[in-house]
């Protein structure tokens, strides 16, 4: 017998599905929690986003697809906020959500970040539903180094993700790094975290037809500059500015195009700001373009189009773009940190390098560059990685995981 669809609700406090990844405060979260829920959809699960409204334009209920809707709640002003704000709008969210599953109840609450899991924590329990928790990223205290994970931009998220880990129902972790990090750093109940897979979509992500980017192959042929691109918030945990570093060390003859896709967090314009500067003092202003965030389907564009992805981040549960990279055929050069050792396939589909020295990001970007063949090589390599991985199966895992905690 087929078992019984689920009614599911994700809840999103801080960040809307509805944003463009790299805008605000929206990321790899985004794209995860979206792709997840559509998938769940297709299967015949009935799913709701509970997210904040931050703009008074978006109707209050938005129909994705069948099966799949948007729920914006007013908790606080509907404007933009920066992301340490958001604690001070948690209960009234968390207020408003019991108020919706009173109404309308789900079987399984999933929360994302812990802004959602703070907020979600005494609804669930009053409505009796099981509360899953997925973090995407779990501070370190404010000292540590950049490695270590992001800062706790508001006062009670070092002791609410802390309070989540021994209260959730169960923990969702993205990646074998990321629940070592709630073992170790939350003392997590290692019985109570379950690590589901990240999917990637292998048919928005491709490598280039011929004919697509003949016309780039005649440029590089011609002795044209091969491209690099970065893509991701500008904040300073995704270490761009260690990329345009790297490409400063090398001769002005030798360095390739570098494409900057994404834009700064509501609080992040110095950063970005810095970024820019650096690109004038290296001299690099007519190698580099900025473009800001950009849609699913324009962004594989510009992924595809490269040559080599870098990824700096300092610290990464996982490291969704590197994924899309491979599904693009198109290698990586990542740090040698967190989930990025299991987005990329060191020696197969990318390289990965310790620390934070310039010269050695350059030497790695040069040698790749310069093996026309085995960058060919390891892009397909990368490509044939990222088609064992789907979002179907990444929401399989999901229900899996559901019907356990729904059946204690």
């Amino acid at each position: 017998m087929t078992p019984a669809a689920l009614s599911i609700g994700f809840v999103m406090l801080h960040t809307s599905p509805l944003d463009v990844p790299g805008t605000k405060d929206a990321g790899g979260m985004n794209v995860v929690v979206r792709a997840q829920a559509e998938a769940l959809a297709r299967a015949g699960h009935r799913v709701r986003i509970f997210t904040r409204r931050s703009d008074t334009e978006t109707p209050a209920r938005v129909e994705l697809m069948p099966n799949l809707t948007v729920l914006l709640l007013d908790a606080g002003a509907p404007r933009l906020l920066a992301k340490g704000e958001h604690e001070q709008v948690m209960e009234d969210f968390s207020r408003l959500l019991h108020t919706e599953l009173t109404a309308d109840p789900v079987e399984v609450l999933h929360a994302e970040h812990w802004f959602s899991g703070i907020a979600a924590l005494p609804v669930a329990r009053d409505c009796g539903i099981p509360l899953l928790q997925s973090y995407h990223s779990i501070a370190a205290p404010p000292e540590s180094p950049f490695g270590d994970g992001e800062r706790p931009e508001s006062p009670g998220r070092l002791a609410g993700e802390a309070r989540l880990a021994a209260e959730a129902d169960l923990i969702i972790a993205v990646s074998e790094a990321e629940r070592a990090t709630v073992l170790a750093r939350l003392e997590g109940d290692p019985d109570r975290v379950r690590v589901v897979p990240l999917g990637v979509d292998t048919d928005l992500f491709r490598p280039c037809d011929t004919a697509e980017c003949e016309e780039q192959r005649d440029w590089l042929r011609g002795g044209g500059r091969p491209e690099v691109i970065l893509v991701g918030r500008l904040h300073p945990l995704k270490g761009f500015d260690l990329a345009i570093e790297a490409i400063a060390q090398l001769p002005h003859a030798e360095r390739p195009t570098l494409r900057i896709v994404g834009a700064p967090p509501p609080d992040g314009d110095d950063y970005a700001r810095a970024l820019h500067e650096s690109v004038v003092a290296h001299g690099m202003l007519s190698t580099t373009a900025f473009e800001g965030a950009l849609r699913r389907r324009e962004l594989a564009e510009r992924i595809r189009s490269a040559s080599l992805m870098l990824v700096p981040s300092h610290t990464e549960t996982f490291g969704l773009v590197a994924l899309e990279a491979a599904a693009s055929g198109v290698p990586v050069i990542a740090r040698d940190a967190g989930g990025l050792r299991e987005a990329v396939v060191a020696g197969t589909t990318g390289v990965l390098i310790a620390g934070d020295d310039p010269e050695v990001w350059a030497s790695t970007i040069r040698e790749m560059l310069a093996d026309g063949p085995g960058l060919k090589r390891m892009g397909d390599a990368a490509r044939a990685h990222a088609l064992q991985r789907s979002w179907q199966a990444s929401a399989d895992r999901l229900v899996e995981v559901y019907r356990e905690v729904i059946a204690r």
